[in-house]
């Protein structure tokens, strides 16, 4: 039965385009087959034998002279007594297309859909050689090439023990031209990374803090993991053995994966920045450009792998910051096996998008219902406190007198404090003031709180105070 990889062909056509189309279109879009001398049923058809010398020669000659690109390492020819097989691999430059006269031949490129072919689409063949600039960027010249600068990578390459050789690491050509892979890694790269926390689930709410980082293509994706690591909170338990046992809310391994993925396999022909946005519940890394060489999120998933910027990989696989294994989509998915939202990766042609859930937001909400309980009880008799359901065990750690989880003893926007000091570093009472939108003494009363339970600090006198993290409640 004829499908998306295979096709049967009785006999090729007088109009030997159309033939030529069939082939054109797995060239295009997948690996494939055509049979040819079958029914289309796939039954062989004995009175065709007579023409297997006559299409191999024709087919063998349209291999060397009919394609708008060399094809010969992408179709080979399967004959048997009873078999004539043309099977034909994905091009990696399309879009292809069969020449009709000199020039461009739009009218020849066609693309596999199901079981059949049609000619590609203006926007689809747009996106075909946009992917083609893609694909050779990184290994263009770059337009600066005298003045370049790679301290930060000379660094890292020294603490592998590794000597900066342009050409070894495959950012010079014979001629000794920097290519657009090393404009990316030195200190003049003019692309940046943006990273915004939300105070919320969505961007209807305020911004707690946007930073933007440049530089050095290394230096970002560092600067980047430091600053998400801020974001990345650990709750602590202990098993019945008493052993403490920590958990992040979002894995490590998931975050250095995404991060260094967004930046190894972006389109850096596209002008978008990486971007980093973190709200509550989750964090959302945007990098520019689809996924490369017509792959989909099931491929990827699968291990199978398609590199845009080898080159840039090649560097990151030299100071160990990549594993050139395709492993880390299914690393990521592998650091979310016990909880019960699962990353996303979505892919548009111009966007990849992946989502990592914070696996503490549900416990927070919890937290957060706890402490309404124990204000709203503070409030109440104990004759009420009954009727609405709670327990005598409910006021266990009253009733010790002593503090067990400073937590207690703070709102949301007492978090907020500190989620702003930690993001932004100090900060004056006038801008926690204006972010809060409260009357100067209640944040007043507020910073003199959190001073007394040691989550934060402050230096300076007279109006040229600032508040700060301390390095316990920062750790």
């Amino acid at each position: 039965m004829e499908n998306q990889t295979v096709e049967y062909k009785s006999d090729i056509p007088s109009k030997s385009n159309l033939f030529k189309a069939e082939i054109v279109a797995f060239l295009n879009t997948n690996d494939g087959t055509i049979f040819l001398g079958v029914d289309d049923d796939g039954a062989f058809l004995p009175e065709k034998m007579e023409k297997f010398k006559q299409w191999e020669s024709l087919i063998s000659d349209w291999i060397h002279n009919a394609f708008s690109l060399p094809v010969q390492r992408l179709i080979t020819l399967e004959i048997t007594a009873q078999k004539f097989a043309i099977h034909i691999k994905k091009g990696d430059k399309p879009p292809y297309y069969y020449k009709d006269g000199e020039g461009f031949n739009s009218k020849g490129i066609y693309i596999r859909n199901g079981s059949s072919k049609r000619r590609a689409t203006d926007d689809e063949v747009r996106r075909m050689l946009k992917a083609q600039v893609a694909n050779e960027f990184e290994g263009e010249p770059s337009s600066i090439q005298k003045s370049l600068t790679f301290h930060y990578l000379q660094d890292k390459l020294l603490d592998n023990n590794i000597v900066f050789d342009p050409k070894g690491l495959r950012l010079q050509n014979t001629e000794n031209q920097y290519n657009n892979a090393a404009l990316l890694l030195s200190e003049q790269n003019s692309q940046v990374t943006k990273i915004a926390v939300i105070d919320g689930l969505d961007m209807s709410v305020d911004f707690l803090a946007k930073k933007k980082f440049n530089g050095s293509l290394i230096k970002q994706i560092d600067m980047t993991l430091e600053y998400i690591s801020l974001l990345n909170d650990t709750k602590v338990s202990f098993t019945g053995a008493a052993a403490r046992v920590e958990h992040e809310g979002y894995p490590s391994k998931a975050i250095r994966e995404a991060v260094i993925n967004a930046y190894a396999h972006r389109d850096y022909s596209l002008s978008a920045d990486i971007k980093v946005e973190v709200y509550d519940d989750r964090m959302e890394i945007f990098s520019a450009g689809g996924l490369p060489d017509g792959l989909s999120v099931a491929d990827i998933k699968e291990g199978i792998s398609a590199q845009r910027n080898p080159n840039i990989v090649h560097v990151l696989d030299k100071i160990n910051y990549i594993e050139n294994f395709a492993t880390g989509i299914r690393r990521i998915l592998a650091s979310y096996k016990d909880f019960d939202k699962e990353p996303q990766f979505i892919v548009t042609p111009n966007q990849f998008k992946v989502i990592l859930y914070n696996r503490h937001y549900a416990l927070a909400a919890a937290d957060e219902q706890g402490w309404a309980n124990n204000n709203l009880k503070k409030n109440l008799s104990e004759a009420e406190q009954l009727e609405l359901g709670f327990t005598p065990q409910d006021n266990v750690f009253e009733n010790h007198g002593f503090v067990t989880d400073v937590k207690q003893y703070i709102d949301a926007n007492d978090e907020k404090i500190i989620k702003i000091l930690t993001l932004n570093g100090d900060k004056s009472r006038q801008e926690i003031q204006n972010y809060l939108q409260e009357s100067k003494t209640k944040i007043y009363q507020r910073l003199t709180k959190l001073i007394e339970l040691k989550l934060i600090d402050k230096r300076g006198k007279s109006r040229a105070i600032v508040y700060f993290v301390n390095a316990n409640e920062r750790k």
